[in-house]
Order: C-alpha cells, then sequence, then structure tokens
C-alpha cells in the first residue's frame, strides 16, 4: 500500500517535507479529495521552516481554489494567519 509506505517515510523523515506534497499530490490525482485535506491539516501542524510553510499554505490554498469552495478558502487563508501571527 503506497499510503502506508508514504506514512512511514513521514515517520522515518519528520523533516521532509517534500514528501507531504508528494502524498498529497498522490491523493488529489486519484481524487480522494478528503484525505488530500486530512494531509494538508497534518502537514500545517508540524514543525517546519517559515519557507516550507508558505509553500505548504501556497500549495493547500491552490487546492482549495479548485477542490473547495469560497468558505474553504477563507479558511486556509485564516489559518495563515494564524501561523503568521503566532511567528511574531
Amino acid at each position: 500500500n503506497v499510503a502506508q509506505w508514504i506514512e512511514e517515510l513521514l515517520n522515518s523523515y519528520p523533516k521532509r517535507s517534500d514528501l507531504w506534497h508528494i502524498y498529497v499530490d498522490k491523493e488529489v490525482k486519484y481524487h480522494n479529495i478528503p484525505q488530500a485535506r486530512q494531509l494538508f491539516e497534518r502537514a500545517i501542524a508540524s514543525k517546519y521552516s517559515s519557507k516550507n510553510m508558505k509553500t505548504i499554505f501556497k500549495k493547500y490554498l491552490t487546492f482549495e481554489s479548485t477542490h473547495g469552495s469560497e468558505a474553504s478558502i477563507d479558511e486556509v487563508k485564516e489559518k495563515a494567519r494564524v501561523y503568521v501571527s503566532s511567528l511574531m
């Protein structure tokens, strides 16, 4: 199972934010939209550098622009605002 394999990689290499991107891309490719959202939520809850978090939030926003609603887009924007304010 590919998802199990990627989960093991994430556990073994928690600093590798690129694994999140691969995992999300796989879920989107196979139209597992709810699972992709859960992965984004897990990714933004992780501790990465601000540069990596910016990339994750940007990808999440693009994802919601394609697969979500105005409300879901606003939720991602708000989560990004909260993250940025937590840095200050």
